[in-house]
C-alpha cells in the first residue's frame, strides 16, 4: 500500500515538474517573440519578389504601407507622406548586414542623409540560435539611430516589400512608389546614389 501511494505522489510531482516545464519554455519562447518580433500592419498589396536586381517588376509600383515598432514600443509607418525614404532591412546573423550597418551609421553621422529623406529600418529573419541575438543589442551595440521596424513571426514586412536577401534596400518616393530595389552591401556610393534616387523621384 504504501508503495502505491508512493509511486502515485511520484507520478504527481513528476506530471508537476513537467507541467512546469512546459509553461517554463511556453514562457521563455513567449519572451523571445516578444523580444525579436513585432506586430506588424501591412495595407495594400505586396510588391512581387525580386528575382533579377537589374529588372525589377514592381518599378513605379506603390509599395503597400507598412506599420511597427521597436522594442522601445515606439511606432513608426512607411507610408505615402509626402517624404521620399529609403528602407533598409536587416538581419542580425546576416555577416553582409553587420559589415554594412557600421558604415551606414557613419554615413549617417557625417551628414550623408540630407534632411528632405527620411531613412526606416526593418528587421528581419530573426533567430534566436544565430549570432548577435537578439538583433536590438547588435544594433544598439552598433549606435544605431535609424528608427526600426521589428518584422513579425510570419515576415510580413519582408514580404510586403519583396525582400531578395540582407541587406535589402527600397527607394520610396512621396507617394510610396517604389524607385528601386537593391540587395546586398552598396556601401557610401550605393547610399549617396539611392539619395539622389530618391530625390528626383519626388
Amino acid at each position: 500500500m504504501n508503495k502505491i501511494i508512493l509511486w502515485i505522489i511520484g507520478g504527481v510531482v513528476g506530471l508537476g515538474l513537467i507541467v512546469g516545464l512546459a509553461f517554463s519554455i511556453a514562457s521563455e519562447e513567449s519572451l523571445d517573440e516578444s523580444i525579436a518580433f513585432g506586430e506588424v500592419t501591412v495595407e495594400g498589396a505586396n510588391l512581387p519578389f525580386l528575382e533579377d536586381p537589374s529588372n525589377d517588376p514592381a518599378l513605379g509600383v506603390p509599395a503597400p504601407t507598412v506599420s511597427g515598432g521597436d522594442w522601445n514600443d515606439n511606432q513608426y509607418s512607411i507610408a505615402a507622406d509626402g517624404r521620399p525614404k529609403i528602407v533598409i532591412f536587416l538581419a542580425h546573423w546576416c555577416p553582409h548586414c553587420q559589415a554594412e550597418v557600421p558604415v551606414v551609421q557613419d554615413w549617417i553621422n557625417s551628414g550623408g542623409l540630407p534632411s528632405d529623406v527620411d531613412m526606416y529600418s526593418i528587421t528581419v529573419l530573426s533567430e534566436k540560435l544565430r549570432p548577435n541575438w537578439p538583433p536590438q543589442v547588435w544594433l544598439e551595440d552598433e549606435g544605431w539611430t535609424v528608427p526600426v521596424i521589428m518584422d513579425d513571426v510570419r515576415s510580413s514586412a519582408a514580404l510586403a516589400y519583396g525582400m531578395r536577401g540582407t541587406p535589402f534596400y527600397v527607394v520610396l518616393d512621396g507617394e510610396n512608389t517604389n524607385l528601386g530595389r537593391f540587395s546586398g552591401e552598396l556601401g557610401v556610393a550605393g547610399l549617396e546614389a539611392m539619395v539622389q534616387i530618391a530625390q528626383a523621384g519626388s
